[in-house]
């Protein structure tokens, strides 16, 4: 299968000659040049990260109340207490990859991403395997990672380091027809 990164396709560009008068002479020529992958651009991305973020608030704070309601039952025993109290702050931690790692696994989406019709590829524009998306939910945990994706088709330390893209679903549906006529013709 052909990588994402190795399609195709056909551009046009100016070209310029002089004729017997040195006179410049505008035409054209075809040729073949990498296709960029069109990536999801910053604001979309900014939107994800926004939608999630209040999607996964909710979550932790159900999970916070839970916790509350446990603590409430055993009554005010401190070392219990401290106990429910640590594990609240780390559930904060590590619910936060666990929950970009069970919705990217499932559907390649998180909320945000499904509100915008964006998915999650690898290099051959498949769905990600799990290590893949493991590895992408945990860089998260990077301190300033958020910052690496305000550029412009920038794809993020969390999709760098991971080897995966964002793209549209429309994006992802012309690159599967480039794919598929590229290896016909190989």
């Amino acid at each position: 299968m052909i990588r994402i990164t190795d399609l195709t396709e056909e551009r046009f560009r100016t070209t310029y000659t002089k004729d017997a008068y040195g006179n410049r002479i505008r035409g054209e020529e075809d040729y073949t040049a990498i296709r960029k992958v069109r990536t999801v651009k910053s604001g979309p991305r900014f939107g994800h990260f926004f939608i999630d973020l209040i999607f996964f608030q909710i979550i932790i704070i159900c999970f916070d109340f839970v916790l509350g309601m446990i603590q409430l039952a055993i009554g005010e025993f401190a070392p219990v207490g401290l106990t429910i109290e640590l594990f609240s702050t780390l559930s904060g931690i590590l619910l936060y990859p666990l929950i970009y790692f069970i919705f990217e696994y499932l559907w390649q989406q998180t909320p945000g991403k499904f509100l915008t019709q964006a998915i999650v590829i690898d290099e051959y524009g498949n769905k990600p395997k799990a290590s893949q998306i493991a590895v992408r939910s945990l860089i998260r945990l990077v301190p300033f990672e958020a910052f690496s994706c305000l550029d412009d088709y920038s794809r993020g330390w969390h999709d760098t380091w991971s080897n995966t893209f964002v793209v549209k679903k429309s994006e992802l549906e012309e690159i599967k027809k480039l794919q598929k006529e590229q290896e016909s013709q190989n």
